[in-house]
């Protein structure tokens, strides 16, 4: 009985033309493994999109955009910032921070007379409320009698409490007049809403304590405390603007502050000079006049601060 191979013949091992199945024949091109033949060539790679490019700076008192990178903040308040030489770089001059200020208040005169309107209102109701000295004086006009007595009564701690409150709110009043000075350094003119979009108000609550502190301290040097109060105040005319601008706290603020005027004394004097004689010109117009002086004033100090430090301003 044979064996059988299914249809198959048996391969003859001397047979030198015998194939194993699956390999070339002599006829035939030899190819590779399958695991082992060359990848077929792709064709280029599809390009990929750009990436968004970052948009530019926030509106002031707006959040910053997606895809926006800020500047690196500068590490010296007074050296040049990290928005470089502006188109108006060179000598900081206090008859150019007045033209500006004053064609800045032309461009945007209603929202800055509203809005001093509001401030100077809110400011002389708490000036009555928290004053009692104030009340009393005014309840004795016309009794000379009365009026001596008004000025030569000694203060209280409730009087020197109520001092202090009053130093907060004027500080925060004053920062909202700030407010909408610097969004004009930045577009050039102000609107009514920029002077309320309010930040870093714990710090500003916290530097009108610090004033109210100073203030109490320096009442009680005998002789020359009068004159200390207004060195101490001329050197900390810029802290407002490092709170409100940098985002410095109160105490870093009053620093920043001593250092940059101590660096620009001469500019610094002239402008407050100035600021003084606009004040007591808009006085002498029965008030009416500081509803013009006032804004002025303030955006001439945001114009100078802003260059001080190194910082471009927008064009009025």
């Amino acid at each position: 009985m044979s064996d059988s191979t299914g249809g198959v013949p048996p391969r003859d091992p001397q047979d030198p033309d015998e194939r194993r199945p699956g390999t070339p024949g002599p006829d035939e091109p030899w190819q590779p493994p399958y695991e082992q033949r060359p990848a077929e060539p792709q064709g280029p790679a599809e390009p990929q999109a750009p990436p968004p490019a970052p948009q530019g700076p926030p509106a002031y008192g707006q959040y910053a955009p997606e895809g926006y990178t800020p500047p690196p903040p500068y590490g010296d308040p007074y050296e040049r910032s990290a928005y470089g030489r502006g188109p108006d770089a060179g000598p900081v001059r206090v008859g150019a921070a007045f033209s500006w200020a004053w064609s800045s208040f032309g461009r945007s005169a209603g929202a800055w007379l509203g809005a001093t309107l509001v401030v100077l209102a809110i400011g002389l109701a708490a000036s009555w409320l928290l004053t009692p000295s104030l009340r009393e004086t005014f309840a004795a006009l016309g009794d000379p009698a009365g009026l001596e007595a008004a000025a030569t009564v000694e203060l209280t701690l409730t009087d020197t409490l109520l001092g202090a409150v009053l130093s907060v709110v004027s500080t925060l009043l004053g920062a909202v007049l700030v407010h909408g000075a610097l969004a004009a350094t930045s577009r050039g003119a102000a609107t009514f809403a920029d002077f309320f979009a309010l930040r870093n108000v714990p710090a500003i609550l916290a530097l009108g304590l610090v004033n109210a502190v100073i203030d109490l301290v320096l009442a009680y040097v005998p002789g020359i405390g009068g004159v200390l109060q207004l060195v101490v105040s001329f050197f900390l005319v810029a802290a407002i603007f490092f709170v409100v601008h940098s985002g410095q706290d109160a105490i870093t603020a009053v620093r920043s502050s001593a250092t940059l005027v101590a660096r620009n004394v001469g500019t610094v004097l002239v402008a407050v000079l100035l600021a003084l004689a606009l004040t007591f010109a808009g006085a002498l117009l029965l008030g009416l006049g500081l509803l013009v002086a006032v804004p002025v004033t303030v955006l001439l100090g945001a114009y100078l601060f802003r260059r001080l430090v190194g910082e471009p301003v927008a064009p009025a």
